[in-house]
């Protein structure tokens, strides 16, 4: 028996292993060294009624729990406040209308006279004046306030009938006539003796007449015109001036309904009734005597 075989079988062949099995068989070879071990708690699973309440109890605790405050951005306030907006809105509104209430009952009325009335200036003045001119039937519309073009009109006829300046512009001496009442300085009545051999102004005139064709119409003076309307038309006498009219030895009084003629030469317009009486129905046009 050799003595090489008592040596172990693994030395001859030790040096074909890599390096790393040799170390790693090296440390298992050495003893372990054990960590001492570590009791676990025992932990014991609650029954079903003890869980239900584990649970109830968490859920009351978060439930209590205060939520953090943040602010709320500005337009989600106003989309949840629709009602504030609209409560200043009302207040705004009636803080308007309470301020003009007071700057218009503040407002002073200006007086007939205190300043001059002309187009198209408004006021209570003006309205009184409208007034005065209506009681003259020189104004055929109701009091307004308002310097239009049928008040322009109106102040024109009644300053060509007190014998002030036309203009249309109610100044000083306008107001002023209106103010006193001042007669018409064309209006004087025939002062005595039989009826047209009057003591007033006598001038010669030229005449027309009116009426076909234009019966069942109102006049500028009220009246509505028929083939047995006695009158005259005239421009700028107030309605109702009284005029007598001679022509051919025919006298024939007639009063102020209408406004006319607007032919050019002609100062008086008869209605069908007073031409056929002084007798110039077959002329359509004359030259009479006219006296006021």
């Amino acid at each position: 028996m050799s003595t090489e075989i008592s040596s172990p079988w693994w030395s001859e062949v030790e040096h074909l292993r890599p390096q790393r099995e040799q170390e790693g068989f090296v440390e298992a070879a050495a003893p372990l060294q054990r960590e001492p071990l570590r009791r676990l708690p025992v932990v014991r699973r609650p029954g079903a009624p003890k869980a239900r309440a584990l649970i109830e109890q968490r859920r009351s605790r978060t439930s209590q729990r205060p939520l953090p405050s943040t602010p709320a951005p500005k337009s989600s306030l106003i989309l949840r406040r629709p009602d504030r907006i609209a409560a200043w809105a009302v207040m705004l509104g009636l803080v308007l209308v309470l301020t003009a209430a007071v700057s218009a009952s503040a407002a002073p009325l200006t007086k007939l006279g205190d300043r001059t009335l002309k187009k198209p200036m408004n006021g209570h003045d003006v309205k009184v004046m409208q007034g005065k001119l209506r009681k003259m039937n020189l104004l055929q519309v109701a009091p307004t306030g308002h310097f239009g073009s049928l008040t322009y009109a109106a102040v024109r006829r009644y300053q060509r009938t007190r014998c002030l300046t036309v203009d249309g512009v109610a100044g000083p001496s306008t107001i002023a006539a209106l103010r006193s009442g001042k007669r018409s300085c064309t209006s004087k009545r025939p002062s005595g003796g039989s009826r047209g051999n009057s003591g007033g102004i006598k001038r010669t005139r030229v005449v027309t007449w009116y009426g076909p064709g234009w019966y069942g119409r109102r006049t500028a003076c009220g009246n509505t015109l028929t083939s047995r309307l006695y009158g005259v038309a005239h421009k700028t006498l107030p309605c109702g001036t009284v005029v007598y009219f001679r022509f051919r030895g025919r006298t024939v009084r007639t009063k102020v309904v209408d406004r006319g003629p607007y032919a050019a030469g002609v100062h008086f317009d008869l209605t069908w009734a007073a031409a056929r009486k002084l007798g110039v129905i077959s002329i359509g046009r004359a030259t009479v005597r006219a006296s006021r």
